[in-house]
């Protein structure tokens, strides 16, 4: 639920109400027509203050998915809330809470679609690559891309985390090798892999 509030200074515009006391609280608006983004960003917990950002970071709201929230390990929260990084790829500033403290906060890439089982096992994973995918020419004219692993993500006891094996697997089927968890413009593969990169995504887009 989004609705207005007035105690957050005069530049907030409107408060995200989750589950379990969270309250994000956001100002400095700007529209840009397709989407908006706010530079001012306040994270509450049962009306304590856990978080205050005015670095200037965009956060934005319009992806229905996110703000995302886990409760696991009684009163341990990952939150996690999409930051727009024009022009490149935005990601998600992930928030590890215990109780009423913010202990942590992590980088992650956005998620392809909602948490599916995206392997034989009963768990249900999310999945998110850094970059978009470009292509280029090396010194001889092979067209080269970037190496951009796709990463998988389970929530365990401890909170949201990266399901190396599924990680592994599936990015040595796109690749041919695994090379890492992190985009990486110095390690360049044949442009052909974007084939498989593609085709991955739109298996996790249209699994059921």
């Amino acid at each position: 639920m989004v609705e207005p509030v007035s105690n957050f200074g005069s530049g907030t515009q409107k408060t995200i109400k989750l589950q379990n006391g969270f309250e994000i609280l956001v100002g400095g608006e700007e529209d840009f027509d397709s989407f908006k983004t706010y530079t001012l960003f306040k994270l509450n917990r049962n009306g304590i203050q856990l978080f205050q950002d005015t670095s200037q970071t965009e956060y934005e709201f319009g992806d229905k998915l996110y703000p995302l929230s886990f409760s696991f390990d009684n009163e341990k929260f990952n939150l996690l809330v999409e930051v727009n990084d024009r022009p490149s790829k935005n990601y998600l500033k992930l928030f590890k809470i215990d109780g009423e403290k913010l202990v942590k906060i992590e980088k992650l890439p956005t998620f392809i679609a909602h948490a599916k089982n995206l392997d034989s096992d009963n768990e249900l994973e999310f999945a998110g690559f850094w970059d978009y995918p470009q292509i280029s020419s090396d010194e001889d004219g092979n067209k080269i891309t970037a190496y951009n692993p796709i990463l998988y993500y389970y929530l365990s006891k401890r909170g949201l985390e990266v399901d190396t094996a599924l990680t592994k697997e599936r990015n040595t089927a796109i690749y041919g090798k695994f090379y890492g968890f992190e985009f990486m413009e110095s390690i360049e593969v044949s442009s052909t892999t974007l084939t498989n990169h593609d085709a991955e995504v739109e298996r996790i887009k249209n699994l059921k």
